[in-house]
Formats: structure tokens, sequence, C-alpha cells
């Protein structure tokens, strides 16, 4: 097989890993470039076919090319012809990109050999959200195609686009009989691992927002006592990662909240150590001195929802040490104070309803979804489950997502019958794919379901 890769942003990483997976196979791999390559350690500089061969027969595995400079340029075609007829696996790098991650060709590239069975087209999924001008080469071609300035920031669909149109396309249509495919390359967020999989899959990368992919929320409770007891209970049902802070050991301990993800004794006067970007925190203590200070730190800070909990009096003393302090009336307007909904609570167990309920508000009003820590970290390989489109009475919204292989499943859609079939889906067909679950036919009640509505699940490999 022969194979030549063209792109950007990693086509020499794609040549190792191939190079490294068919040696292991036990099969004599050849490296070379139709273009310009990188000299390594190992390259045979020589258009001496025999020479190669030889080398070839007696590694498995040959990297060659005749030297120019720091680089190496194509073998004449007669000798790469002779040691291809040796070779079980031919890997060429047939465009050039300066270490760009994304390019867009001219007229005369990538230049592809007769013989060549597969094209790979390479492209780098850290140019995202760059400017455009600096991630692609040749970025004068690229503006005609995207029409976009140099100081756009780069989305998934500026990558789709430039592939497609620059080569996709082209190659197609150039060479019929060739294998065309893609490989994205640096791939480290779950995102990126997401929109690299609907690019291999040639799948429209605005089936998925990146908003989805937004980690599960922090609630930090500032305080201890009996509300934060039954407030803990309570998140920990709702993919909240929990934080409960209070200087008192007795109350600040494992034992109390054995839900919470993280609890720390320490003073008030620290609490800009534990800090954490747009967390949503409900300030809670045993007194207006330590209200007062909690609250003062993490109006210094980007947070999704502050609540303080106290009597109408006690609000209204608190909001003007806070202006005498220098604070903003829209910061202290920010604060939800009194806490929670007006639901007539009275005890501490209604009074964390009526604090979570204006929190579900709040998120709800800004977030689609949200990923646990567990996915968002996850590296295995396997299939990504997204709910894109939902109607009627359906129990997870837009966005919700799973992933699924062979041993395990990370997070959930909605359970039930629905869940149970998408991931013997997941597990029987693992391509990237759309497949639409009726809650309101013969079929969803043969699923158990006796709900109306639908839910239309994206596979994506990753």
């Amino acid at each position: 097989m022969i194979r030549a890769f063209v792109g950007a942003g990693g086509k020499t990483t794609w040549i190792r890993r191939y190079a490294e997976k068919y040696l292991a196979q036990g099969k004599k791999v050849f490296v070379t470039t139709s273009t310009h390559m990188y000299v390594e350690n190992d390259t045979l500089l020589t258009d001496n076919a025999d020479e190669i061969i030889e080398h070839l027969e007696s590694r498995h595995y040959v990297m060659a090319g005749i030297r120019e400079g720091e680089k190496i340029r194509a073998l004449s075609l007669n000798t790469y012809e002779k040691v291809c007829r040796h070779a079980d696996e031919v890997l060429i790098e047939a465009d050039g990109s300066r270490h760009l991650p994304l390019k867009y060709p001219n007229a005369e590239e990538p230049v592809i050999y007769d013989n060549v069975d597969e094209i790979i087209i390479v492209c780098g999924m850290h140019a995202l959200h760059q400017k455009a001008a600096k991630a692609i080469h040749r970025f004068e071609l690229a503006e005609k195609c995207l029409e976009i300035g140099n100081d756009v920031e780069l989305e998934p669909i500026h990558i789709q686009t430039l592939i497609r149109k620059g080569y996709v396309e082209t190659l197609r249509e150039k060479y019929p009989e060739k294998n065309i495919t893609i490989k994205p390359n640096g791939s480290r967020t779950l995102y990126q691992r997401a929109v690299a999989g609907l690019l291999e899959a040639e799948m429209d990368v605005a089936l998925i927002k990146e908003e989805w992919f937004i980690a599960q929320p922090e609630l930090i409770i500032c305080g201890a006592g009996h509300i934060s007891s039954d407030l803990v209970k309570m998140a920990s049902c709702l993919d909240f990662y929990i934080r409960v802070i209070d200087d008192r050991e007795e109350f600040a301990n494992r034992e109390r909240f054995p839900l919470a993800d993280e609890v720390i004794c320490d003073s008030f006067d620290h609490l800009e150590r534990y800090l954490k970007p747009n967390a949503y925190y409900v300030v809670v203590t045993r007194g207006h001195k330590d209200d007062f200070i909690c609250v003062k730190t993490i109006l210094s800070s980007s947070y999704q929802y502050l609540g303080m909990i106290g009597s109408k009096i006690k609000v209204k003393k608190t909001f003007e040490m806070l202006r005498q302090e220098g604070i903003t009336e829209n910061q202290i307007q920010s604060v939800h104070a009194p806490i929670g909904l007006d639901i007539k609570a009275i005890t501490p167990a209604e009074i964390a309803v009526s604090i979570l309920a204006q929190i579900i508000q709040e998120k709800n009003s800004r977030n689609s979804s949200s990923v646990s820590k567990e996915l968002l970290d996850a590296q295995e390989h396997g299939i990504l489950c997204i709910i894109i489109e939902k109607t009627g009475s359906a129990p997870r919204g837009v966005g919700s997502m799973m992933f699924v292989n062979d041993q395990i499943v990370i997070d959930t859609i909605g359970g039930g019958a629905i869940e149970f079939a998408v991931i013997e889906e997941a597990r029987r067909n693992p391509k990237a794919m759309i497949r639409e679950y009726q809650l309101d036919t013969k079929k969803s009640r043969e699923l158990g379901m006796i709900c109306g509505g639908s839910n239309k699940v994206l596979f994506i490999p990753i």
C-alpha cells in the first residue's frame, strides 16, 4: 500500500505512527518525499536504489532522499519506483506547510505519484481559535476561499471548508481512483476530539456547539452549617462538583459531608486560594462578619452565581459595607440576597431547595449542557454520543452526552431504555452517524417508553 500525506499540522507525526504500526506487524516500510522533508537521524541520503533496497531488506525500514540543506528532496522517479516494488508499505510526505497547522495549496500542490493508493489529508487541530493569517500557509489563497480577514479567529467550519475546497474536492476530481481520507492531528480537549471525529467522517462540524463542552459546574459553599448539609445532599444529584469551606474543624470534615467532592477547613480570610473561575457560590456562614469577607472576596473574581443568606436588614447592612469598600453598584446588584427563590421556605432543607432552584434557573438560562470532569479528562478511544435534537418530554436536553466503548460508559444522556439502545448501537456499530429514537411510536413502546417526544443522537468516534 502506498500512501501520500498532504496538508499541514502533523504529516510527519502521522507517517511515524503508520510506520510504527506496520513495523510492529513485521512489514517492510519505505518512507520518502515527493517534495521536501526534514532529515532525521536515520535518513539514508542517497539516490542509489540498490543501496536503499539493501537497507530496507536488512532493517525492514528505510527513510531515503537526496540531501538539500536541512531537508531531503524527492528521489529520482526510477529509484522511487524500484524501491516501492520491494516495500510492503510506502509512506510519502507529499506537501509542505512551513510548520503551520493548516494550508491552502496552490495549483502545483500537492505532488502525488501515479502509483499512490491513498491520499491522507492532515490538519492541525491546534489551529482552532488562532488568527487565520498566523495559522494557514498560503493565507492569500485561503482568504479568498474562506472569505475572511487575517485577524479572524478560526472556527471548525473554517477548517472544514478549507480542507474540503482546498484538498478534498480537487483531489477527488483529479484522482478519482484513489482513496481520500482526512486525519486531524493534535486533538487535546474533548471538544477538539469531537470536531476531529466529524472532520474525519466528513460530517458537518456545525452539528455540535462548543458551549456543550463546558465543564461540570462547580458549587462552592462558604459555611458548613445545617443548610449546607442539606444543600450538599441535594446538589450531589445535580451534576455539580461541590466544595465546602469553613474554619471550624468540627463542621468542615468528611464525616459531616461525605457527598462533597472537597471539604476544606481554613479561615475565610484565605478564601481567595479556593476561588474557581465561573463557579457558583453560596455564602451561608455563621455570622455577618464572615459573610462580608466571603462576598467581598468573591466579587473580585469571575462567577456564574453568588448568593448570600440573610434577612433584609442584614443584607442592606452588608451591601452598605461593600459600597464603603469601593464595590460598584452593578457588582452589588449581581448578588442574590436574600438567597433563593421565594417559595416561603422555613426549614434548612426547604431553604436548600430554594437556593438550588435559583441556581438551576441561572445556570440553565446560560448553558445548554455541561460535561463531567471525568469525561473531559478521559483519553480512551470510543464513541461520543450527543443529543443534537430533542422534542417533547425526552429526559435530557440538547448537548447532553456520554462516552461509550466496550469496557466503560461515562456520563448519561437520560438513562432508561433509550440510553441502553444508544449504548448497544455504539458498541455494535462504532462509526459516525445520526440516529433518531422516537418516544411516541410503536418502536418507543417496544423500548418501554410511555412519554412522548424524541431524541436525535449523534455518534462520533473519538
